[in-house]
């Protein structure tokens, strides 16, 4: 297995690790959202800021389906950019190479969560930048943004010095 097979299957991974998120969505926002709006009584008190939540809801969902497709259709040519010299993973077992295992899937398992969350992420940033506009009545969901952002800082550490990472766990050994 070459570097850049393994950072594609690492992509559809993500990809389908971002499309199960839909079903969770869809239990919790579908069917109480759109049940909600069917209802005749409750249609004439419908405001426009419950609107723009219905919207910013159903756009989420959307990008969430396009971008998980895109990221398991186009796993290869994203491999190809990201990737840039092919070279063959050897599988040796020694501290080194065990360390380098175990970083990659921690690194792995976090940017999948990464990307699992991206829609989280942009609709907490979307209610922030509402309420900064001077919307007083939005409300910023429940979201860890600091932990997102440690996450995400910690997974680029790891996964682009992850040699710099291992020698240095194995002086310490």
């Amino acid at each position: 297995m070459t570097n850049r097979n393994l950072t594609a299957l690492i992509l559809r991974i993500a990809g389908i690790y971002l499309f199960t998120k839909i079903f969770d969505h869809f239990g919790s926002y579908f069917l109480s959202v759109y049940g909600t709006v069917m209802m005749t009584r409750l249609e004439e008190s419908l405001s426009e800021p419950i609107d723009k939540f219905y919207f910013n809801g159903t756009f989420l969902t959307i990008i969430n389906i396009v971008i998980s497709v895109f990221l398991f259709i186009k796993a290869e040519w994203i491999s190809k950019k990201l990737v840039k010299s092919e070279s063959e993973i050897k599988t040796e077992l020694n501290p080194k190479s065990l360390t380098k295992v175990i970083l990659l899937t921690v690194g792995v398992i976090w940017l999948s969560q990464i990307i699992y969350f991206l829609p989280d992420f942009i609709e907490y940033c979307i209610s922030l930048i509402s309420k900064f506009n001077g919307n007083e009545e939005t409300e910023l969901p429940d979201f860890a943004l600091i932990r997102y952002i440690l996450k995400l800082i910690m997974t680029l550490i790891i996964l682009f010095r992850i040699e710099k990472i291992s020698n240095w766990i194995i002086k310490k050994i």
